[in-house]
């Protein structure tokens, strides 16, 4: 009786300077040479960070919209729409990549240790040049940006008004736009592990700077609880407080503004499983994850985290390979990886993939010759 092939799913979110669809590729193309007898396919996934747009605008063959929008200091910054049309051309789903207008790469590494004055004004005229496309339906990636307002200089972009007057407004009007946050992180606006925490944690901000940003946001939520009362839950009766929502920290506030806005809400990982189609390729598969650095933060959040959980839920096995490795077998176990490979030097990634290749996907046993003792019992 002939076994079927072995099926392997590679995701990956880029390693080294190998972009996701790069990764996947060659990542690929070294487990099949090592391989030929598996069934091997290949998916590039995203965080929500800079290339989210790229990533599922590659895979879903969208097209590409130039356009100029305010960055994070005012300047014009160039960016673009992926657009993805219905089957009839009309309608559809509009990504944007929040980087492009708000990266931490536009400004300057001293100026990022004090974001005040920076605006995400960008990300607002971005939403407004998607929905004018007649999209009915836009996805937001949104992950660490050099902007730390709280999404205001979004909600005046939007006509929200200077002291955000105007927001119940807004809201009504975009109340028929079909709009999803693609965060990088499920982090909260306010509080101990909030954005302006998370500068201090990731990236070096002094706590007094970051203290003073908190209290500024708590002045901001403030503000917005008198404008748009809060719902109150309906099992405790108490007020379901916008700004500790998850997500509603990313990119220093966008979230929270989307979310006002009525966003839905999501990991860019998680969301992309089905986006893409991933989810449904697992069951009976290996999955081979492909990331840069398999560490602590990468086990908690991120294209790994989250697409592990998703094979751990089927028994799908799952092994990583990575540029660089530094979580132990115990800790890899709770997502369900049951091996992890990082490059050895020299190696380039597809030589790590055929590597590997050799211990999860080796070749079928030779089948015996007619009228062996084997065949003929």
């Amino acid at each position: 009786m002939t076994r079927p092939a072995p099926r392997v799913v590679v995701v990956a979110e880029g390693c080294g300077d190998l972009p996701p669809v790069e990764a996947a590729h060659q990542v690929g193309a070294g487990w099949s040479q090592r391989a030929p007898h598996a069934d091997v396919e290949v998916h590039a996934s995203s965080s929500g960070a800079a290339g989210f747009a790229e990533v599922v605008g590659r895979t879903l063959r969208a097209s590409f919209l130039p356009v100029v929008v305010p960055g994070p200091r005012g300047e014009e910054v160039p960016a673009s729409l992926a657009l993805v049309r219905d089957d009839d051309g009309a309608g559809g789903t509009a990504y944007l990549d929040t980087a492009q207008v708000c990266g931490r790469h536009l400004v300057g590494e001293d100026a990022l240790l004090d974001p005040a004055g920076m605006t995400s004004a960008g990300v607002g005229r971005l939403l407004a040049l998607a929905r004018e496309t007649g999209v009915e339906r836009i996805v937001v990636g949104v992950g660490p940006l050099a902007c730390h307002d709280g999404g205001v200089g979004l909600l005046r972009e939007l006509g929200a008004g200077d002291d955000l007057e105007h927001l119940p407004a807004v809201r009504r009007d975009w109340s028929g736009t079909r709009l999803v946050l693609a965060t990088t992180t499920e982090g909260s606006l306010l509080g101990f592990h909030g954005a302006s925490a998370t500068l201090t944690e990731r990236h070096g901000v002094a706590p007094e700077v970051s203290q003073r940003l908190e209290t500024e946001l708590g002045e901001l939520t403030d503000r917005v609880n008198q404008l748009l009362p809060p719902a109150r839950d309906l099992l405790t009766g108490l007020a379901r407080r916008p700004e500790r929502e998850q997500g509603s920290g990313a990119g220093g506030g966008v979230g929270y503004a989307l979310q006002l806005l009525g966003a839905r809400t999501d990991t860019a990982p998680r969301l992309l499983l089905d986006e893409l189609g991933i989810r449904r390729r697992l069951p009976g598969a290996l999955l081979v994850l492909v990331t840069d650095a398999y560490d602590q933060d990468t086990v908690h959040e991120g294209v790994v985290a989250d697409t592990a959980r998703a094979a751990l839920e089927t028994a799908t096995p799952t092994v990583v390979l990575a540029r660089s490795v530094s979580v132990g077998r115990r800790e890899g176990m709770s997502l369900g990886v049951s091996g992890s490979y990082e490059l050895r030097p020299g190696e380039d990634l597809p030589a790590l993939a055929a590597r590997v290749a050799r211990t999860w996907t080796p070749p079928p046993p030779a089948t015996p010759p007619p009228g062996s003792a084997a065949g003929t019992g």
